[in-house]
């Protein structure tokens, strides 16, 4: 009995053990498929929200740089689905000049990761490997706990040994709890799960999330592959690897209801251990099936990072009959296709397609199974735009090697198209504008233009300076220009520099020195032929820089001013000679100068005797008449008087004959007083004109005196013609000054309108007005309705010996003595406006008080 008893507890034993460890292996295998998905899940939400510095990358390596405009438009789009991105950066130089999104962000825009130890450390490991590098969990300046990306820029350099030269460094940061969150890991559902950093031998290293002390309660681990990390996704179920009681298994209850009958219970032990190894055999079985699902998972996990790392923008998949059957939410931003209208369907069944692809090679490479890489092609978006696309792609074979279908990647390359064709466009005006420019630099044949680098090395050598110089340019091209300069020139400039700026200048710093300071410098310089014989020339030399700053070269530009050289030393020489001509000739024309003045003068004076002549030719006449008068009544008289003497005298005289004669003598005493006071005022208005005008004398006068005085004298000249005469003198106060002058500017104007103005007319009036312009000054006008001037004439009328009646009694003086009187000795402006038919009108703008006259 003891030892049926103790076969029976052994056989309980037993078999309480293997239903435990079947219980912790199914729960293993049950725990290691969840983890499986939820690794998955891990990595595509790190993909996800590390590709943003995969776009930064490949925007700053094709366009060299970034721009704050770009920057902001990428990462917006970007992270639009992605809320547990903290910021995106980009720092050139490790500095961080570009931050999405700025606000909240603002302590972190221009910081400078050299001054923080941790993150410099991050950035240099990150610039030492060439790749991207994971940090966490840190502790953000922003404030929480992070997971930050670091991924380097290099830039293609060939100038460098390795090709490439450090850029700078783009980051990505994400708050650690919401990025969990989005991995589907704090949903854990039946499981607790923790991240460690995995150690170098794949093992849980520095703790990351979750409960610590999971790593010491033998959890499923399994590694994780992030772009920048390795991570160990650790789980155990809620509450441990607990087993439930196998106390009411039905083997147990018959080893406990069998002891009795110890050969019964020995074939049922036998029995049921037979079922219990089938049972582990199938368990094994399950078992070994989940490891294959593991590894099917794992390999199907390298493929989809094999397939991120085509550098995508979305992801799609196809079934075995090439019919899409997943497309990723950024495929509908990228193509503005929504996915309803893409599932089910072929790729090349799209109606928006752009015709021009070869969709004929690309089905055929798809059925021969191949993967394909960077296939592009178009298709319109539904407002028209136009959308170039590129897509990746590898097949998907089942354990079997069973054909499943396609997965891959896609990326819109609009943005590269349309700079490729500016690329083109560009470089095809580059082409253009090089040719334009060979062209005139050719057609520049009468200037030699140089270019050199800045060492000094010529890299062109045009058509003119060929010519110039005798030198081919294969014989020049890559030569110092300073073999084309007199060597004692070059010297002595160059100790002249050395003065200057004090300090040795030498070789080619000679010729560039002050391009180099202040842009440009031209000098004259003396160039050798190839045959040996000197040039002189000025040399232009400039600073050419492109269009960032950076220093090219030089260009030089040489004109040959050797003939113009030549003729200076003969112009020099004429002038010397000339000198002496000048000065004889000089002295000749100072001579006739001289003699044309007397003659003017002479011409002056007889001019006013002249009119002083006129004027007593006129006062004659004028005169004629009443003295005439006088004498014939006188001698009537002194008949009368002899004939009253005579009857007086034979006492025959009547009363009646003495009362004629008495009338006769009272009429007779009129006639003879009228005649001698206009006699008498014809005299003294002659006298004081005549004394005005040859004295010059300063006196207090009245013009309306004046006015009066030349009308009187004038009026012999006037009453025989038809024309006439009217003022208007409004000027009642004195004037200081020379009435002579005055009178004599209204006799010319007075004698110019009989001999020219009225010329051919009928009837004319000349009219004479005066007002007041102000308390100093007046202005006086001379006008007629004669026949005028042209403006030729007009433009000349005051000029000295011009006259219309050359040869007709003008001197043409007339005007210019008007002129000069009233500008010169009266102090005033005249001014003459008159035209074909319309008469003449002088507007003379005199001072009350003339100006002292002056020797």
């Amino acid at each position: 009995m003891l030892l049926s008893a103790a076969l029976t507890v052994l056989i309980v034993i037993v078999l309480l053990r293997l239903h435990q460890q079947n219980d912790v292996a199914q729960a293993r295998s049950r725990v290691e498929a969840e983890l499986a998905l939820l690794r998955l899940k891990l990595e595509a939400t790190a993909q996800a929200t590390f590709s943003p510095t995969q776009s930064l990358e490949a925007m700053i390596q094709l366009d060299g740089d970034l721009s704050a405009q770009r920057f902001a438009d990428l990462i917006a789009r970007a992270i639009k689905h992605l809320p547990h991105i903290r910021s995106v950066s980009a720092a050139p130089d490790d500095v961080v000049r570009h931050i999405f999104p700025l606000q909240g962000n603002e302590q972190v825009l221009n910081l400078d990761y050299r001054r923080l130890p941790e993150q410099w450390q991050q950035v240099r490991e990150a610039r030492r490997l060439g790749r991207p590098v994971i940090a966490a969990p840190l502790k953000l300046i922003q404030g929480g706990q992070g997971i930050i990306q670091r991924t380097p820029v290099f830039l293609r350099d060939a100038t460098l040994p390795e090709g490439r030269r450090y850029w700078g460094a783009v980051s990505v940061v994400a708050d650690l709890q919401q990025f969990v969150a989005s991995s589907g890991l704090s949903d854990r559902g039946p499981l607790e799960l923790a991240l460690f950093e995995a150690d170098t031998p794949g093992r849980p290293g520095k703790h990351l999330w979750g409960p610590v002390a999971l790593r010491d309660g033998a959890p499923v681990i399994q590694m994780a592959q992030l772009p920048g990390a390795n991570w160990a996704l650790l789980a155990v179920p809620q509450g441990g690897w607990q087993t439930a009681s196998n106390w009411l298994a039905p083997d147990v209850l018959a080893a406990l209801l069998g002891g009795a009958l110890v050969s019964a219970l020995l074939a049922l032990l036998m029995r049921q251990q037979l079922a219990l190894r089938q049972r582990n055999a199938a368990l094994f079985d399950e078992i070994e099936q989940g490891r294959v699902a593991r590894e099917q998972l794992e390999e199907s996990q390298a493929r989809f990072r094999s397939m991120a790392a085509l550098a995508s923008d979305w992801i799609w998949e196809q079934d075995a009959d090439l019919r899409f059957t997943f497309v990723s939410r950024a495929a509908e931003e990228s193509t503005e296709v929504p996915s309803q209208n893409v599932l089910g369907h072929l790729r090349w069944d799209s109606p928006n397609l752009v015709p021009g692809t070869d969709w004929e090679e690309h089905r055929a490479l798809l059925l021969r199974r191949q993967p394909f890489r960077d296939f592009e092609y178009a298709q319109h978006t539904g407002n028209g735009e136009l959308r170039y696309l590129s897509v990746s792609g590898a097949p998907v074979f089942d354990a079997q090697g069973r054909f499943q279908g396609y997965r891959g990647t896609g990326r819109n390359i609009t943005a590269a198209k349309r700079a490729e064709a500016a690329l083109r466009e560009s470089q095809a005006a580059l082409l253009q504008a090089r040719d334009r420019l060979q062209a005139v630099l050719d057609a520049a044949v009468e200037v030699a233009i140089i270019a050199t680098d800045m060492e000094g090395r010529m890299i062109l050598f045009n058509r003119g300076a060929e010519r110039m110089l005798g030198y081919a340019e294969h014989e020049m091209l890559g030569r110092n220009p300073a073999l084309l300069h007199l060597q004692q020139e070059v010297t002595a400039r160059a100790a002249e520099l050395s003065i200057e700026v004090g300090r040795k200048v030498e070789d080619f710093e000679t010729f560039v020195l002050r391009a180099t300071e202040q842009g440009s410098e031209t000098r004259e310089w003396t160039y050798r032929h190839k045959d040996g014989h000197p040039l002189a020339v000025s040399l232009s030399v400039s600073h050419v820089r492109a269009p960032d700053g950076s220093p090219l070269g030089f260009l030089g530009v040489a004109r040959d001013i050797s003939a113009q050289r030549q003729a200076e030393q003969q112009l020099r020489q004429l002038n010397a000679e000339l000198e002496s001509r000048v000065q004889a000739r000089t002295a000749e024309l100072s001579e006739a100068l001289a003699h044309l003045r007397q003659a003017q003068d002479e011409l002056l004076r007889s001019e006013k005797m002249a009119a002083l002549g006129s004027l007593v030719a006129g006062v004659a006449h004028e005169l004629n008449t009443p003295l005439g008068n006088c004498l014939t009544t006188a001698s009537t008289m002194d008949e009368r008087t002899r004939e009253v003497r005579r009857h007086f005298a034979d006492n025959s005289l009547r009363r009646s004959v003495l009362e004629a004669y008495l009338e006769d003598a009272g009429t007779a005493a009129k006639i003879m007083l009228h005649g001698l006071g206009t006699a008498n005022e014809l005299v003294a208005h002659f006298k004081q004109l005549s004394v005005d005008q040859t004295s010059v004398q300063r006196r207090s006068f009245t013009l309306q005196s004046v006015v009066d005085d030349v009308l009187s004298l004038m009026r012999a000249r006037w009453k025989s013609t038809p024309y006439r005469i009217e003022t208007a003198i409004k000027l009642e106060d004195p004037l200081d000054g020379f009435p002579g002058p005055l009178g004599q500017v209204l006799s010319n104007l007075m004698l110019n309108a009989l001999l020219h103005g009225f010329e051919g007319r009928e009837r004319g009036l000349l009219r004479i007005s005066a007002r007041a312009l102000s308390e100093q000054d007046y202005e006086l006008v001379v006008e007629d309705d004669g026949v005028g001037m042209s403006e030729e004439v007009r433009r000349r009328a005051f000029d000295p010996f011009f006259t219309t009646k050359m040869g007709r009694g003008g001197t043409g003086l007339g005007l210019n003595i008007v002129y000069n009187i009233v500008t010169g000795v009266l102090g005033g402006q005249v001014e003459l406006h008159c035209a074909p038919g319309q008469g003449c009108r002088f507007v003379f703008r005199m001072p009350r008080v003339a100006p002292e006259l002056t020797n």
